[in-house]
């Protein structure tokens, strides 16, 4: 069992390190199909590869391949995406070969600005703080607890700086409260901060519209990355994109091209495919239906059980009261920076390995 005794101090490297030997000693965890892991059984997988499979015949194998060449069926389909469900459009684009390469590119850009230390709300997702540590910038949480805790609260600082966080809180399936954006905002607009958000998981509710409060964050000083792959569960595939002022799409697109080249067509036809499929929302909406599902069973039989509700996308983290195998692979709070509960892990909802939870 994965379960490495969690201090009273985040230590970050101590997480990065459980991190890499969980995709080294333990082979990726059983390619992720273990109960805590990232891989997902989705009913849908067929008919999205169907799609997947007819568009990329349609495209070339002897020239390198962009995202840009497809603005008017990518980028532009999310553009109108976000003006219906957002209210608002995005100033600009960019996208990438899954979250992890705009999590980097961001975390590159930060350096060239010079920047030597960001505020974070944690938990951050560890390819961000690899990151951030690997280019030497200094990671300094403004609370220590999650957004989704009781007792939560920010010491955000009064002066011009980077906030980082993630919405949700992906880990344990929680939404950042409304009144915590708010507060964002107010202070966004009070020291002229940049904020960077994780939202890789966003546009997942499970019980209600659509609707994400970090989109009214100041435009012009404000990242998100929201992933497609995530939000269909088809992590074979590498998309996701990032919304960011105008003028930074040169330099994020220079920096993300130096880094990573090209894209393959598979992710361009993938890219192709979920721009519909979002828009659509069919398939998101069956999968987080199926998640919700399972989570309100396994509540009301008592196999699992926590303080707090999840509400989205669909992993959790539930203190697990089903009897288990003991030696069943398991991520306790320990991955994602998480001090207390001790007794809970994450648990994927879609998983290959639910059932053994009943």
């Amino acid at each position: 069992m994965i379960d490495s005794d969690a201090d009273d101090t985040p230590d970050l490297s101590a997480l990065l390190k459980r991190h890499a030997e969980l995709e080294t000693l333990f082979g990726d965890g059983d390619g992720g199909r273990f109960l805590s892991g990232w891989q997902c059984e989705n009913p849908w997988n067929e008919t999205l590869r169907n799609r997947i499979t007819t568009i990329r015949a349609m495209l070339p194998d002897d020239r390198y391949q962009y995202f840009s060449d497809d603005n008017a069926l990518i980028a532009d389909s999310f553009m109108e995406f976000h003006r219906n469900v957002d209210r608002k459009i995005p100033s600009a684009i960019l996208c990438g070969e899954g979250a992890s390469s705009l999590i980097f590119t961001a975390c590159a850009w930060l350096k060239t600005k010079g920047i030597e230390e960001v505020h974070y709300i944690p938990p951050l997702y560890f390819t961000a703080h690899f990151a951030l540590k690997l280019l030497g910038i200094r990671a300094r949480a403004v609370s220590g607890r999650h957004a989704f805790e009781h007792g939560f609260t920010m010491n955000l600082p009064p002066a011009n700086t980077v906030l980082m966080l993630s919405d949700p809180v992906w880990y344990a399936g929680v939404k950042v409260k409304r009144s915590v954006v708010e507060r964002i905002i107010d202070w966004q607009r009070e020291t002229g901060s940049f904020v960077f958000v994780d939202g890789s998981f966003q546009y997942m509710e499970w019980n209600s519209t659509p609707y994400e409060s970090t989109a009214e964050l100041d435009p012009c000083r404000t990242i998100r990355i929201i992933c497609p792959t995530k939000t269909l569960a088809l992590h074979g595939y590498r998309f996701a994109y990032a919304t960011l002022p105008k003028e930074l799409l040169g330099d994020f697109s220079h920096y993300y091209g130096s880094v990573y080249g090209s894209a393959s067509a598979e992710s361009i036809a993938f890219a192709r495919v979920a721009a519909a499929a979002v828009h659509e929302h069919k398939i998101t909406s069956g999968l987080v239906g199926i998640a919700s599902e399972r989570y309100g069973q396994m509540r009301t039989t008592g196999k699992i059980s926590a303080d707090w509700q999840a509400e989205c996308g669909y992993f959790v983290f539930e203190k697990i009261i089903a009897e288990l195998p003991q030696d069943l692979m398991l991520m306790n709070g320990s991955f994602f920076e998480q001090r207390r509960f001790h007794d809970h892990y994450r648990i994927n909802l879609l998983s290959p390995s639910i059932g053994l939870l009943g």
